[in-house]
Protein backbone atom coordinates (compact mmCIF):
# COMPACT_ATOMS: atom_id res chain seq x y z
CA UNK A 1 0.00 0.00 0.00
CA UNK A 2 1.03 3.34 -1.06
CA UNK A 3 0.55 5.66 2.00
CA UNK A 4 0.29 9.60 1.89
CA UNK A 5 0.69 11.60 5.32
CA UNK A 6 -1.13 14.41 5.09
CA UNK A 7 -0.16 18.16 7.19
CA UNK A 8 -2.26 21.20 7.84
CA UNK A 9 -1.33 24.32 9.59
CA UNK A 10 -3.08 27.31 10.17
CA UNK A 11 -6.78 28.10 10.80
CA UNK A 12 -8.21 28.37 7.06
CA UNK A 13 -5.68 25.67 5.70
CA UNK A 14 -7.54 23.38 8.72
CA UNK A 15 -11.42 25.03 7.46
CA UNK A 16 -10.24 23.31 3.67
CA UNK A 17 -8.97 19.89 5.23
CA UNK A 18 -12.08 19.49 7.30
CA UNK A 19 -14.10 19.81 4.11
CA UNK A 20 -11.25 17.58 2.34
CA UNK A 21 -11.72 14.95 5.44
CA UNK A 22 -15.50 14.89 5.06
CA UNK A 23 -14.94 14.05 1.71
CA UNK A 24 -13.02 11.33 2.47
CA UNK A 25 -15.73 10.02 4.79
CA UNK A 26 -18.34 10.22 2.86
CA UNK A 27 -16.28 7.53 0.30
CA UNK A 28 -16.95 4.63 2.93
CA UNK A 29 -19.75 2.50 2.54
CA UNK A 30 -21.18 0.73 5.62
CA UNK A 31 -23.16 -2.18 6.21
CA UNK A 32 -22.92 -5.74 4.52
CA UNK A 33 -25.73 -5.66 2.54
CA UNK A 34 -24.06 -2.50 0.33
CA UNK A 35 -23.78 -2.94 -2.85
CA UNK A 36 -21.66 0.36 -3.43
CA UNK A 37 -18.12 -0.35 -4.11
CA UNK A 38 -15.61 2.61 -2.53
CA UNK A 39 -13.93 4.12 -5.59
CA UNK A 40 -11.69 4.48 -3.65
CA UNK A 41 -8.69 2.98 -2.10
CA UNK A 42 -8.88 4.16 1.89
CA UNK A 43 -5.66 3.01 3.45
CA UNK A 44 -4.14 5.85 1.45
CA UNK A 45 -5.40 8.17 3.37
CA UNK A 46 -6.15 6.57 6.65
CA UNK A 47 -4.81 4.31 9.31
CA UNK A 48 -6.07 1.54 11.30
CA UNK A 49 -6.01 0.94 14.69
CA UNK A 50 -7.82 0.08 17.91
CA UNK A 51 -8.96 2.17 21.04
CA UNK A 52 -7.85 0.85 24.79
CA UNK A 53 -10.88 -1.09 25.12
CA UNK A 54 -9.77 -2.99 21.33
CA UNK A 55 -12.51 -1.16 19.58
CA UNK A 56 -11.43 -1.08 15.87
CA UNK A 57 -10.50 2.59 14.47
CA UNK A 58 -9.99 4.37 10.99
CA UNK A 59 -8.60 8.07 11.20
CA UNK A 60 -6.62 10.39 8.87
CA UNK A 61 -3.59 9.93 8.44
CA UNK A 62 -3.00 12.92 9.19
CA UNK A 63 -0.50 16.31 11.63
CA UNK A 64 -2.51 18.81 12.53
CA UNK A 65 -1.39 22.37 13.56
CA UNK A 66 -3.35 25.13 14.81
CA UNK A 67 -3.54 27.67 18.22
CA UNK A 68 -5.21 25.96 21.04
CA UNK A 69 -8.00 28.48 20.92
CA UNK A 70 -8.94 27.36 17.61
CA UNK A 71 -9.53 23.54 18.14
CA UNK A 72 -12.90 24.67 19.59
CA UNK A 73 -14.71 21.25 20.88
CA UNK A 74 -11.48 19.17 19.78
CA UNK A 75 -9.29 18.43 22.76
CA UNK A 76 -5.65 18.66 21.72
CA UNK A 77 -5.25 15.08 23.57
CA UNK A 78 -8.12 13.34 22.00
CA UNK A 79 -11.32 13.38 19.77
CA UNK A 80 -13.84 11.27 21.57
CA UNK A 81 -12.35 7.45 20.05
CA UNK A 82 -9.61 6.84 22.71
CA UNK A 83 -10.82 7.78 26.47
CA UNK A 84 -11.39 11.64 28.51
CA UNK A 85 -9.74 14.21 28.15
CA UNK A 86 -7.34 15.17 31.40
CA UNK A 87 -10.07 18.09 31.99
CA UNK A 88 -12.96 15.59 32.36
CA UNK A 89 -11.17 12.69 34.02
CA UNK A 90 -12.70 11.29 37.20
CA UNK A 91 -12.45 13.60 40.51
CA UNK A 92 -12.48 10.52 42.60
CA UNK A 93 -9.21 9.78 40.75
CA UNK A 94 -7.78 12.96 41.24
CA UNK A 95 -8.74 12.94 45.03
CA UNK A 96 -6.86 9.49 45.47
CA UNK A 97 -3.51 11.45 44.70
CA UNK A 98 -3.20 14.57 46.86
CA UNK A 99 -5.16 14.50 49.82
CA UNK A 100 -4.98 17.73 50.81
CA UNK A 101 -7.58 20.71 49.95
CA UNK A 102 -8.50 21.31 46.87
CA UNK A 103 -10.16 25.04 44.82
CA UNK A 104 -10.87 24.05 41.31
CA UNK A 105 -10.99 26.46 38.93
CA UNK A 106 -12.48 25.07 35.68
CA UNK A 107 -13.50 26.87 32.17
CA UNK A 108 -17.01 26.26 30.80
CA UNK A 109 -16.27 23.47 28.31
CA UNK A 110 -17.42 24.72 24.68
CA UNK A 111 -20.80 23.75 23.43
CA UNK A 112 -20.93 21.21 21.04
CA UNK A 113 -22.08 22.56 17.78
CA UNK A 114 -25.63 22.28 16.94
CA UNK A 115 -24.77 20.45 13.35
CA UNK A 116 -22.83 17.93 15.78
CA UNK A 117 -25.89 18.08 17.90
CA UNK A 118 -28.24 16.73 15.09
CA UNK A 119 -25.69 14.54 14.10
CA UNK A 120 -26.00 12.62 17.26
CA UNK A 121 -29.92 12.95 17.20
CA UNK A 122 -29.77 11.16 13.65
CA UNK A 123 -27.68 8.60 15.18
CA UNK A 124 -29.99 7.87 18.02
CA UNK A 125 -33.09 7.98 15.56
CA UNK A 126 -31.34 5.38 13.54
CA UNK A 127 -30.91 3.30 16.54
CA UNK A 128 -34.15 3.29 17.58
CA UNK A 129 -35.13 3.38 13.71
CA UNK A 130 -37.26 6.70 13.29
CA UNK A 131 -36.61 9.36 10.93
CA UNK A 132 -33.74 11.76 11.89
CA UNK A 133 -33.36 15.50 10.36
CA UNK A 134 -33.19 15.03 6.49
CA UNK A 135 -34.57 17.09 3.49
CA UNK A 136 -37.08 16.80 1.12
CA UNK A 137 -34.84 14.51 -0.79
CA UNK A 138 -34.09 12.70 1.97
CA UNK A 139 -30.18 13.77 2.42
CA UNK A 140 -28.50 14.40 6.06
CA UNK A 141 -29.20 18.75 6.77
CA UNK A 142 -25.93 19.83 5.93
CA UNK A 143 -24.20 22.07 8.31
CA UNK A 144 -25.44 26.11 8.57
CA UNK A 145 -22.60 28.34 8.12
CA UNK A 146 -24.20 31.35 10.59
CA UNK A 147 -23.57 28.23 13.31
CA UNK A 148 -19.67 27.47 12.30
CA UNK A 149 -17.24 29.08 15.32
CA UNK A 150 -14.32 26.51 14.54
CA UNK A 151 -13.19 24.44 11.87
CA UNK A 152 -13.99 21.71 14.01
CA UNK A 153 -17.63 22.57 14.10
CA UNK A 154 -18.27 20.85 11.07
CA UNK A 155 -15.98 17.95 10.96
CA UNK A 156 -17.28 14.54 10.52
CA UNK A 157 -14.27 12.22 11.62
CA UNK A 158 -12.41 11.62 14.22
CA UNK A 159 -8.55 11.64 14.49
CA UNK A 160 -6.11 10.00 16.43
CA UNK A 161 -4.80 11.43 19.77
CA UNK A 162 -1.04 11.78 18.14
CA UNK A 163 -2.82 14.29 14.96
CA UNK A 164 -4.11 17.09 16.88
CA UNK A 165 -0.88 19.32 17.86
CA UNK A 166 -2.34 22.41 19.24
CA UNK A 167 -0.01 25.02 19.91
CA UNK A 168 0.29 27.64 22.61
CA UNK A 169 -2.27 30.70 22.29
CA UNK A 170 -0.90 34.19 21.80
CA UNK A 171 -1.49 37.03 23.87
CA UNK A 172 -4.07 39.50 23.30
CA UNK A 173 -1.10 42.35 22.07
CA UNK A 174 0.73 39.89 19.70
CA UNK A 175 0.17 38.79 16.53
CA UNK A 176 2.07 35.80 14.41
CA UNK A 177 0.65 37.40 11.23
CA UNK A 178 3.61 37.81 8.65
CA UNK A 179 6.73 36.87 11.61
CA UNK A 180 8.80 34.11 10.18
CA UNK A 181 11.00 34.34 12.38
CA UNK A 182 8.74 33.61 15.38
CA UNK A 183 7.20 30.70 13.10
CA UNK A 184 10.41 29.27 12.76
CA UNK A 185 10.78 29.30 16.82
CA UNK A 186 7.14 28.09 16.95
CA UNK A 187 8.31 24.87 15.78
CA UNK A 188 11.33 24.33 17.27
CA UNK A 189 9.55 25.07 20.78
CA UNK A 190 7.04 22.68 19.98
CA UNK A 191 9.52 19.92 18.58
CA UNK A 192 11.09 20.28 21.67
CA UNK A 193 8.41 20.35 23.64
CA UNK A 194 6.65 17.20 22.10
CA UNK A 195 9.37 15.30 20.31
CA UNK A 196 7.36 15.57 16.81
CA UNK A 197 9.70 14.90 14.64
CA UNK A 198 10.76 11.72 17.05
CA UNK A 199 7.38 10.85 18.32
CA UNK A 200 4.19 11.63 16.50
CA UNK A 201 5.63 11.99 12.77
CA UNK A 202 8.03 9.05 13.28
CA UNK A 203 5.03 6.80 14.45
CA UNK A 204 2.84 7.92 11.65
CA UNK A 205 5.77 6.92 9.03
CA UNK A 206 6.85 3.76 10.40
CA UNK A 207 2.92 2.30 10.71
CA UNK A 208 3.07 2.59 6.47
CA UNK A 209 4.12 0.10 4.65
CA UNK A 210 5.27 2.13 1.39
CA UNK A 211 4.71 5.79 2.26
CA UNK A 212 4.72 8.02 -0.92
CA UNK A 213 5.31 10.91 0.74
CA UNK A 214 2.97 13.73 2.49
CA UNK A 215 0.67 16.31 1.30
CA UNK A 216 1.00 19.86 3.06
CA UNK A 217 -1.66 22.36 3.40
CA UNK A 218 -0.49 25.76 5.57
CA UNK A 219 -1.28 29.43 5.66
CA UNK A 220 1.73 31.48 5.04
CA UNK A 221 0.79 34.47 7.13
CA UNK A 222 0.66 32.25 10.02
CA UNK A 223 2.23 29.16 9.91
CA UNK A 224 4.88 29.67 6.99
CA UNK A 225 8.44 30.28 9.20
CA UNK A 226 6.70 26.76 11.44
CA UNK A 227 5.89 25.02 7.93
CA UNK A 228 9.55 25.72 6.62
CA UNK A 229 11.18 24.03 9.69
CA UNK A 230 9.31 21.45 9.64
CA UNK A 231 9.72 20.67 6.24
CA UNK A 232 13.56 20.88 6.41
CA UNK A 233 13.51 18.42 9.65
CA UNK A 234 11.46 16.30 7.37
CA UNK A 235 14.17 16.65 3.85
CA UNK A 236 16.74 15.84 7.16
CA UNK A 237 15.81 12.46 7.58
CA UNK A 238 13.56 11.70 4.40
CA UNK A 239 15.30 13.00 0.98
CA UNK A 240 14.30 11.30 -1.57
CA UNK A 241 10.62 11.35 -0.35
CA UNK A 242 7.99 13.52 -2.63
CA UNK A 243 5.87 16.35 -1.04
CA UNK A 244 3.20 18.37 -2.31
CA UNK A 245 2.28 21.67 -0.89
CA UNK A 246 -0.03 23.58 -1.33
CA UNK A 247 0.49 27.29 0.37
CA UNK A 248 -2.19 29.73 1.07
CA UNK A 249 -0.27 32.92 0.53
CA UNK A 250 -1.83 36.38 2.81
CA UNK A 251 -4.23 38.91 1.54
CA UNK A 252 -0.37 41.00 0.98
CA UNK A 253 -1.14 41.53 -2.95
CA UNK A 254 2.29 42.93 -4.04
CA UNK A 255 2.29 45.95 -6.00
CA UNK A 256 -1.05 47.32 -4.18
CA UNK A 257 0.85 47.71 -0.61
CA UNK A 258 1.20 51.05 0.58
CA UNK A 259 4.64 51.40 1.82
CA UNK A 260 3.18 52.69 5.51
CA UNK A 261 1.35 49.42 5.53
CA UNK A 262 4.06 47.65 7.85
CA UNK A 263 1.83 44.58 8.40
CA UNK A 264 1.09 44.09 4.97
CA UNK A 265 4.63 44.01 4.38
CA UNK A 266 5.46 41.89 6.74
CA UNK A 267 3.34 39.31 5.55
CA UNK A 268 4.37 39.69 1.62
CA UNK A 269 8.37 39.64 2.67
CA UNK A 270 7.04 35.79 4.50
CA UNK A 271 5.25 34.76 1.51
CA UNK A 272 8.30 35.45 -0.50
CA UNK A 273 10.85 33.62 1.65
CA UNK A 274 7.89 30.84 1.71
CA UNK A 275 8.18 30.87 -1.99
CA UNK A 276 12.02 30.51 -1.94
CA UNK A 277 12.19 28.12 0.55
CA UNK A 278 9.15 25.87 -0.75
CA UNK A 279 11.50 25.85 -4.19
CA UNK A 280 14.21 23.96 -2.48
CA UNK A 281 12.23 21.72 -0.19
CA UNK A 282 9.23 20.54 -1.73
CA UNK A 283 8.78 18.42 -4.86
CA UNK A 284 6.58 20.40 -6.06
CA UNK A 285 4.27 24.01 -4.74
CA UNK A 286 0.84 24.42 -5.55
CA UNK A 287 0.77 28.33 -4.22
CA UNK A 288 -2.93 29.59 -3.51
CA UNK A 289 -3.88 33.34 -3.42
CA UNK A 290 -5.39 34.45 -0.19
CA UNK A 291 -9.30 33.27 -0.19
CA UNK A 292 -10.51 37.58 -0.36
CA UNK A 293 -8.61 37.64 -4.25
CA UNK A 294 -11.27 35.16 -5.23
CA UNK A 295 -13.92 34.76 -3.59
CA UNK A 296 -16.47 36.94 -1.13
CA UNK A 297 -17.64 34.62 1.73
CA UNK A 298 -17.04 33.22 5.29
CA UNK A 299 -14.13 30.66 5.83
CA UNK A 300 -16.70 27.68 5.60
CA UNK A 301 -17.98 28.43 2.15
CA UNK A 302 -14.32 29.50 0.50
CA UNK A 303 -12.51 26.93 2.01
CA UNK A 304 -14.91 24.47 0.94
CA UNK A 305 -15.02 25.60 -2.82
CA UNK A 306 -11.19 25.18 -2.76
CA UNK A 307 -11.46 21.94 -1.06
CA UNK A 308 -13.30 20.66 -3.70
CA UNK A 309 -10.44 21.58 -6.26
CA UNK A 310 -7.96 20.06 -4.23
CA UNK A 311 -9.74 17.17 -3.38
CA UNK A 312 -10.35 16.65 -6.94
CA UNK A 313 -7.16 17.34 -8.51
CA UNK A 314 -5.11 14.46 -5.80
CA UNK A 315 -7.97 12.20 -6.29
CA UNK A 316 -5.68 10.10 -8.93
CA UNK A 317 -3.57 9.30 -5.63
CA UNK A 318 -6.61 7.77 -3.82
CA UNK A 319 -8.36 6.60 -7.00
CA UNK A 320 -8.86 2.40 -6.80
CA UNK A 321 -6.70 1.22 -10.17
CA UNK A 322 -4.63 4.43 -10.69
CA UNK A 323 -1.39 3.92 -11.24
CA UNK A 324 -0.85 7.68 -9.92
CA UNK A 325 1.33 8.42 -7.10
CA UNK A 326 2.76 11.61 -5.49
CA UNK A 327 6.35 10.93 -7.22
CA UNK A 328 4.89 10.56 -10.97
CA UNK A 329 2.38 13.45 -10.85
CA UNK A 330 4.57 15.57 -9.23
CA UNK A 331 7.41 14.49 -11.62
CA UNK A 332 5.22 15.27 -14.70
CA UNK A 333 3.91 18.66 -13.45
CA UNK A 334 7.41 20.03 -12.39
CA UNK A 335 9.51 19.08 -15.93
CA UNK A 336 11.39 16.58 -14.11
CA UNK A 337 12.30 18.60 -10.96
CA UNK A 338 13.23 21.37 -12.96
CA UNK A 339 9.92 23.63 -12.19
CA UNK A 340 8.68 23.48 -8.82
CA UNK A 341 6.08 25.79 -9.05
CA UNK A 342 2.32 24.65 -10.53
CA UNK A 343 -1.16 26.16 -10.97
CA UNK A 344 -4.21 25.04 -9.52
CA UNK A 345 -7.53 25.91 -11.33
CA UNK A 346 -10.92 25.09 -12.40
CA UNK A 347 -14.49 25.29 -13.45
CA UNK A 348 -16.99 24.50 -10.98
CA UNK A 349 -20.39 23.59 -11.45
CA UNK A 350 -20.33 22.43 -14.87
CA UNK A 351 -23.79 22.31 -16.84
CA UNK A 352 -24.56 18.73 -19.00
CA UNK A 353 -24.53 18.51 -21.34
CA UNK A 354 -20.88 19.92 -21.47
CA UNK A 355 -19.77 22.03 -24.25
CA UNK A 356 -15.87 22.30 -23.61
CA UNK A 357 -15.49 25.88 -25.81
CA UNK A 358 -18.51 27.32 -23.53
CA UNK A 359 -17.90 25.85 -20.05
CA UNK A 360 -14.19 25.86 -19.95
CA UNK A 361 -12.35 27.94 -22.43
CA UNK A 362 -13.35 30.60 -20.75
CA UNK A 363 -14.71 29.61 -16.96
CA UNK A 364 -11.53 28.10 -15.46
CA UNK A 365 -10.51 29.86 -12.52
CA UNK A 366 -6.66 30.27 -11.45
CA UNK A 367 -6.90 30.20 -7.97
CA UNK A 368 -2.88 30.41 -8.00
CA UNK A 369 -2.83 34.05 -10.08
CA UNK A 370 -2.89 37.07 -8.33
CA UNK A 371 -4.05 38.92 -11.60
CA UNK A 372 -6.57 37.29 -14.58
CA UNK A 373 -4.36 35.10 -16.52
CA UNK A 374 -3.29 35.73 -20.27
CA UNK A 375 -2.77 32.49 -22.91
CA UNK A 376 0.77 31.00 -22.14
CA UNK A 377 2.48 27.95 -23.06
CA UNK A 378 1.88 25.57 -20.46
CA UNK A 379 4.92 23.04 -20.24
CA UNK A 380 2.83 20.05 -18.29
CA UNK A 381 -0.86 19.81 -17.67
CA UNK A 382 -3.10 17.23 -15.59
CA UNK A 383 -6.90 17.56 -15.94
CA UNK A 384 -8.96 15.59 -13.61
CA UNK A 385 -12.51 15.38 -14.65
CA UNK A 386 -15.36 14.22 -11.89
CA UNK A 387 -18.78 12.90 -12.52
CA UNK A 388 -18.75 13.29 -17.09
CA UNK A 389 -21.28 11.35 -18.63
CA UNK A 390 -19.64 9.64 -21.61
CA UNK A 391 -20.88 11.84 -23.93
CA UNK A 392 -19.28 14.75 -22.02
CA UNK A 393 -15.80 12.46 -21.58
CA UNK A 394 -15.61 12.57 -25.60
CA UNK A 395 -16.06 16.03 -25.93
CA UNK A 396 -13.85 16.56 -22.93
CA UNK A 397 -11.30 14.30 -24.60
CA UNK A 398 -11.87 16.44 -27.82
CA UNK A 399 -11.11 19.71 -26.83
CA UNK A 400 -7.68 18.60 -25.11
CA UNK A 401 -6.45 16.60 -28.07
CA UNK A 402 -5.65 19.88 -29.93
CA UNK A 403 -2.89 21.33 -26.92
CA UNK A 404 0.55 21.04 -26.99
CA UNK A 405 1.59 18.99 -24.79
CA UNK A 406 -1.74 16.64 -24.65
CA UNK A 407 -2.81 17.17 -21.27
CA UNK A 408 -2.62 13.79 -18.98
CA UNK A 409 -6.53 13.29 -18.18
CA UNK A 410 -7.82 11.24 -15.66
CA UNK A 411 -11.58 10.96 -15.40
CA UNK A 412 -13.48 10.00 -11.91
CA UNK A 413 -17.24 9.12 -11.05
CA UNK A 414 -18.71 11.26 -8.59
CA UNK A 415 -18.79 10.98 -5.34
CA UNK A 416 -21.09 7.66 -3.93
CA UNK A 417 -22.93 9.26 -1.51
CA UNK A 418 -24.73 12.92 -2.23
CA UNK A 419 -25.17 13.81 1.43
CA UNK A 420 -21.16 14.62 0.87
CA UNK A 421 -22.26 17.87 -0.86
CA UNK A 422 -19.70 17.34 -3.76
CA UNK A 423 -21.17 19.35 -6.87
CA UNK A 424 -21.59 17.57 -10.29
CA UNK A 425 -19.02 17.67 -12.76
CA UNK A 426 -15.70 19.04 -12.15
CA UNK A 427 -12.77 19.81 -14.02
CA UNK A 428 -9.89 20.75 -12.51
CA UNK A 429 -6.09 21.10 -13.94
CA UNK A 430 -3.30 21.15 -12.13
CA UNK A 431 -0.62 23.67 -14.42
CA UNK A 432 2.45 25.06 -15.44
CA UNK A 433 2.99 28.76 -16.52
CA UNK A 434 5.71 30.64 -19.08
CA UNK A 435 6.30 33.34 -16.25
CA UNK A 436 6.19 32.68 -12.82
CA UNK A 437 4.62 35.87 -11.88
CA UNK A 438 4.30 34.89 -8.15
CA UNK A 439 8.00 34.72 -8.42
CA UNK A 440 8.41 37.66 -9.47
CA UNK A 441 5.96 39.78 -7.47
CA UNK A 442 7.79 38.58 -4.70
CA UNK A 443 11.30 39.33 -5.73
CA UNK A 444 10.23 42.61 -6.39
CA UNK A 445 8.41 43.24 -2.50
CA UNK A 446 12.28 41.64 -1.25
CA UNK A 447 13.81 44.60 -3.43
CA UNK A 448 11.49 47.03 -1.77
CA UNK A 449 11.94 45.98 1.33
CA UNK A 450 15.78 46.27 1.09
CA UNK A 451 15.33 50.13 -0.52
CA UNK A 452 12.80 50.84 2.60
CA UNK A 453 15.35 49.11 4.94
CA UNK A 454 18.44 51.60 3.59
CA UNK A 455 16.61 54.09 4.46
CA UNK A 456 15.51 53.12 8.38
CA UNK A 457 14.20 50.10 8.37
CA UNK A 458 11.05 48.58 6.56
CA UNK A 459 7.84 48.08 8.32
CA UNK A 460 8.90 49.72 11.44
CA UNK A 461 12.18 47.31 11.69
CA UNK A 462 15.70 48.42 11.20
CA UNK A 463 18.05 46.23 9.08
CA UNK A 464 15.73 46.37 6.14
CA UNK A 465 14.19 43.30 6.87
CA UNK A 466 10.27 43.83 7.09
CA UNK A 467 9.75 43.23 10.40
CA UNK A 468 9.99 38.94 9.92
CA UNK A 469 13.58 38.61 11.49
CA UNK A 470 15.18 38.54 8.53
CA UNK A 471 18.97 39.60 7.71
CA UNK A 472 19.53 42.43 4.51
CA UNK A 473 21.54 40.15 2.90
CA UNK A 474 19.24 37.41 2.68
CA UNK A 475 16.53 39.44 1.63
CA UNK A 476 19.17 39.86 -1.32
CA UNK A 477 19.37 36.45 -1.84
CA UNK A 478 15.70 35.53 -1.51
CA UNK A 479 14.96 38.28 -4.14
CA UNK A 480 17.73 37.29 -6.57
CA UNK A 481 16.55 34.02 -6.24
CA UNK A 482 12.80 34.22 -6.93
CA UNK A 483 14.13 36.51 -10.13
CA UNK A 484 15.71 33.51 -11.31
CA UNK A 485 13.22 31.14 -10.93
CA UNK A 486 10.92 33.60 -12.89
CA UNK A 487 13.20 33.64 -15.75
CA UNK A 488 13.73 30.33 -15.98
CA UNK A 489 10.25 30.24 -17.28
CA UNK A 490 10.42 30.33 -21.70
CA UNK A 491 8.37 32.89 -23.05
CA UNK A 492 7.26 37.21 -22.53
CA UNK A 493 4.18 38.43 -21.65
CA UNK A 494 1.19 37.51 -23.67
CA UNK A 495 2.99 34.28 -25.33
CA UNK A 496 0.89 31.20 -25.98
CA UNK A 497 -0.40 28.45 -27.27
CA UNK A 498 -4.18 29.14 -28.70
CA UNK A 499 -6.81 28.68 -26.04
CA UNK A 500 -6.43 25.62 -24.10
CA UNK A 501 -6.50 26.54 -20.49
CA UNK A 502 -7.26 30.15 -20.50
CA UNK A 503 -8.29 31.64 -17.40
CA UNK A 504 -10.54 34.48 -16.45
Amino acid sequence: MKEILYIQAGSFANHVGTHFWNTQESYFTYGADSDDEPEVTHDVSFREGSTPKGDPTFCPRLLLFDRKAHFGTVSGTTSGLYGADAAEADPAQTSRLWGGGVVEYRQDPIPKSSYHARLDADADADAQDVDGHEDEDGLQTPPQPQDMRYWSDYSRVFFHPRTLQPLPDLAEWESAEGDWGAGKEAFSTHDQTTALMEDAFRLFVEECDALQGIQVMHDTATFGGFTDSFLTAFRDEFPKLSSLTFPVLSNAVPGSIDADDALAMRKALNDALCLYNLDALSTLTVPIQAPSSWAAGDPYHTSALLSTHIESATLPFRLKGSADTLASVCGALSAGGQMRIAHLAGAFPLPAPLVPARDLGTRLHDFSASCPHRAALHYTQLYVSRGLSAADVRAFAGWCAPGAPVPYTCVAPPPLRPCARVPDPVVVPARRETRARVAREHAGVCAAARGAGGAGGAGGAGGGDGGVGVEADELREVGDALWALADGYAGEEGEGEGGMGEDE
